[in-house]
């Protein structure tokens, strides 16, 4: 009866973990519409998935927003601002040709018109989807290539944390393209059409992006001496180090990326949501003290579990602990859950503790990178970014500075993570409006003075 029960108990727990998988697998992301479209005034406009079937547009001034298909073929509409569909005002219409190619748009403006309307033909960039060993593994990528005949300069760009395609959602890439610089997007391992399995850390990550420079290097439509890396978040981390891994390349772009290690940026997630609550100096200390203790059991391997109970335990009564416990950090991971630490103990051992190399490396101190690396790279901060420390990473790249390292930097003050603009609301909540203005231009303008083509 009892080898019956258990028998009973896996098979529900397969059929459960059958299920998930099948709730939680990505479908693939609608790209037949994904480019650079030109308006006959010159405006340039990029579109690409936002999911699955909705599409979000990107002008070089920072205006954005989201696109949801309606009932006619090719129709998509939407409302003003991040992710607002309603009330509608834009309705785009894609046109194609004989043979079912998207060929341009027709965009319609309801209301107060401040975003290109009309007719866009869409940009003849060429595009190339390819694969390239890095290691045993086979990585999947996509050639975005101007018009003209080149060799062209190329942009790499190296992802964040995110766990989806690259090669389906990035539609930047194009806004550099349409203006005179390739780019090469690839799949990083365990995402997309990537095989291997994804993973945080550092080290191996680099190693892909340089498998990407390596490849793009031999084809013959790239200067292979004009290769630009552009790290987004914690692509900031890998770039500079893939840099120095490589040797050879000619810049580095950082985007809203972090200075400090993984261990500066998992403080800032209480330490911001502290200072948001009033909280000062003393009650971060406190905080400080139980979040080293977890250091010690995840990154150093140390057994102080009794020490962190007995901590936690006396946290509780600390004003500071329902904000800590919500805050973006580990801490805030562990003891938000509300699970026994029995529970969590092989949670973070099969996360963090098992693996070889590890999931991530919280250890690893970008300075040391970056002190050796003599290839320029301009970082852009947003002042208001909730998810990284920006005052803590600027001073990092300044002492670099004052030893002659050829950094450079620049703030947009009220800027979120991304170097969106936002409007904060009376409950504190960020709601996102579009890109700062300037930013996209300040990246294509980098990647041209670098690569020779100013």
């Amino acid at each position: 009866m009892q080898k019956k029960i258990l028998w009973t108990v896996a098979g529900l727990l397969l059929l459960a973990g059958v299920a998930w998988f099948a709730s939680n697998r990505k479908e693939p992301a609608d790209t037949r519409y994904t480019g650079a479209y030109r308006f006959d005034d010159g405006t340039l406009m990029v579109v690409g998935p936002r999911d699955t079937t909705d599409l979000r547009f990107k002008l070089m001034n920072g205006q954005t927003g989201a696109l949801w298909p309606t009932d006619k073929k090719g129709s998509f509409e939407g409302g003003e601002g991040w992710a607002e569909r309603e009330p509608v005002t834009n309705r785009v219409q894609f046109q194609r040709d004989g043979s079912g190619q998207v060929t341009g748009l027709t965009w319609q403006r309801v209301g107060d018109v401040k975003s290109p309307s009309g007719n866009a033909m869409r940009v003849p960039l060429r595009e190339a989807r390819v694969t390239f060993p890095s290691g045993s593994l086979t990585l999947r990528g996509k050639l975005i290539l101007p018009e003209g005949a080149g060799p062209f300069p190329v942009m790499i760009p190296v992802h964040g944390s995110e766990d989806y395609s690259a090669v389906d959602h990035y539609s930047d890439p194009y806004l550099y393209a349409a203006n005179g610089i390739a780019a090469f997007v690839y799949d990083k391992r365990g995402t997309g059409g990537s095989t291997g399995t994804y993973t945080a850390n550092f080290d191996v990550l680099s190693d892909d992006t340089v498998a990407a420079v390596q490849y793009v290097r031999q084809r013959p439509e790239i200067d292979g001496d004009k290769v630009n890396l552009a790290g987004y978040s914690q692509g900031g981390w890998i770039a500079p180090l893939a840099a120095l891994k490589d040797g050879h390349i000619r810049s580095v772009f950082v985007g809203y990326g972090v200075a400090v290690p993984v261990l500066g940026e998992d403080r800032w997630g209480y330490v911001y949501a502290l200072q948001q609550k009033g909280f000062g100096d003393k009650e971060i200390a406190e905080v400080d003290h139980v979040a080293a203790i977890i250091g010690d059991i995840v990154d150093r391997g140390q057994n102080r579990w009794s020490d962190f109970s007995h901590a936690l335990q006396e946290s509780r009564s600390k004003p500071w602990f329902e904000t800590a416990k919500h805050s973006d950090s580990i801490f805030g991971m562990i003891v938000g859950t509300d699970l026994p630490l029995w529970v969590v103990r092989p949670y973070l051992w099969l996360k963090y503790g098992r693996n070889d190399p590890p999931f991530i490396d919280r250890l690893y101190d970008p300075v040391q990178t970056l002190a050796k690396l003599d290839v320029p790279s301009l970082w852009i901060f947003g002042g208001k970014d909730s998810s990284a420390p920006t005052q803590w990473s600027i001073d990092a790249l300044q002492k670099l500075q004052a030893d002659d390292k050829p950094i450079e930097y620049f703030i947009y003050p009220d800027a979120e993570h991304g170097i969106t603009r936002f409007e904060q609301k009376d409950d504190g909540e960020r709601v996102t409006l579009g890109y700062e203005e300037g930013y996209f231009r300040q990246q294509l303008e980098w990647y041209r003075k670098q690569s020779g083509l100013q």
